[in-house]
């Protein structure tokens, strides 16, 4: 049997040994705790540089919208400018001043492109505002005020010039029209068939088209591409040529551009085309032809298809009696008419000629001013647009605006 001691000294060492195998195990959870932290650490931080460069990308692209949002809020001054001038003229003087065909036309053109221009920026607020259910000119009226200018400048033989710088001989005098609006005029009488004056307007467009206005709804090729294909149209394939050549030097990979020229260079030379090579020139030509220069006469006139009465009428429209001579001015007179009707009799109308071949009367203060504005009043509910025997129709078509 073991003494004392000996069990005593066998205690101690399992003792030690115990405390030997706890501090290690103290040791090892603290080595492995200390390394997940330090892990946690390091995981954490590569995560923030992440966010770091999340920011950075943030930053970038609001700079960008910012930048974006002041070009677009500049442009939406600038149209709120433009309006409030209109405004101010129209107010208050709303016949007088759409007596002006071009300001009928800038309004229009206002109400229907420029207005969805607006509202397709990115901004739902705008797009919320011209959603609601305003009453707006469509796409045709505008077309329609492109038509009756083109009318207006046919019958008093207005140069194209004259007409974009707004005088007309009238009491409100328009701004002038911009490359936009000329290229827009010039795109209607394309639509119509009308080349002679497409090839007006386009020139026109062309000479105030500016490189470095970055509010072009247009480019300079989009003018040339019009422009080439009407003065080919108009039989001038040299100048067609010329323009298509130009607008190659701007852009040498313009499809339609390189097959006109192949048609156009074959025309001059007499050259006979292959199929592909015609079927490729057509399709450019549908796609409306190519190119541009300055200042080149046009080889053929308006062709004179109108009848003869239309002529005729046109004529008088341009008439007034200073162009007369004294002999015939002589012939004009003012005079009471009362066609023995009783109330005439007692109060006959002031008659005054104005044109004695054939005999045009203007009669003054048959109705009253207020009668006039009650009559207007009863009147524009049932306004329907008027109806005109224009020279190549068989039948009345609706004028336009």
């Amino acid at each position: 049997m073991p003494s004392n001691d000996s069990y005593c000294f066998c205690f101690r060492q399992q003792r030690i040994g115990n405390m030997h195998r706890i501090w290690l195990y103290i040791f090892l959870v603290t080595v492995e705790r200390n390394i997940c932290v330090r892990s946690e650490v390091f995981t954490s931080i590569a995560h923030i540089i992440q966010l770091l460069d999340t920011e950075i990308e943030l930053a970038k692209q609001l700079k960008i919208y910012l930048k974006n949002e002041h070009v677009r809020l500049v442009h939406i001054e600038k149209f709120l400018s433009v309006i409030n001038n209109d405004l101010s003229q129209a107010r208050g003087k709303e016949e007088q001043y759409f007596s002006n065909p071009i300001n009928v036309y800038l309004f229009f053109k206002h109400l229907t492109t420029e207005w969805y221009h607006i509202k397709d920026m990115p901004s739902p607020d705008i797009r919320t505002i011209i959603d609601k259910n305003w009453l707006f000119p469509s796409l045709e009226d505008l077309t329609g005020t492109g038509i009756s200018l083109l009318r207006l400048q046919n019958t008093y033989q207005i140069t194209t010039s004259q007409m974009a710088n707004g005088e007309i001989d009238l009491k409100f005098r328009s701004q002038k029209l911009t490359s936009d609006e000329c290229y827009h005029i010039g795109r209607v009488a394309y639509i119509n068939n009308d080349f002679y004056y497409a090839l007006m307007w386009m020139q026109e467009a062309l000479d105030r088209f500016d490189e470095k206005n970055k509010r072009a709804l247009i480019s300079r090729i989009d003018i040339l591409d019009h422009l080439s294909n009407v003065t080919f149209q108009e039989g001038n394939i040299e100048n067609a040529l010329a323009l298509t050549q130009e607008m190659l030097a701007i852009d040498p990979n313009h499809v339609p551009a390189k097959a006109n020229k192949v048609y156009y260079e074959s025309l001059i030379n007499g050259q006979t085309l292959s199929k592909d090579q015609k079927k490729d020139s057509l399709a450019s030509s549908e796609k409306i032809g190519s190119s541009s220069k300055k200042n080149f006469r046009v080889r053929k006139q308006r062709q004179n298809n109108y009848l003869e009465l239309s002529e005729v009428y046109k004529a008088l429209c341009r008439q007034n009696r200073a162009k007369l001579s004294h002999k015939r001015q002589a012939k004009l007179f003012c005079r009471y008419r009362h066609n023995n009707h009783p109330y005439l009799i007692l109060r006959p109308v002031k008659e005054e000629q104005l044109f004695d071949e054939p005999t045009i009367l203007l009669f003054h203060d048959v109705v009253s001013d207020t009668d006039i504005e009650q009559i207007k009043v009863l009147a524009t509910p049932q306004v329907n647009n008027e109806e005109s025997n224009m020279a190549t129709d068989t039948e009345p078509s609706k004028l336009n605006y």
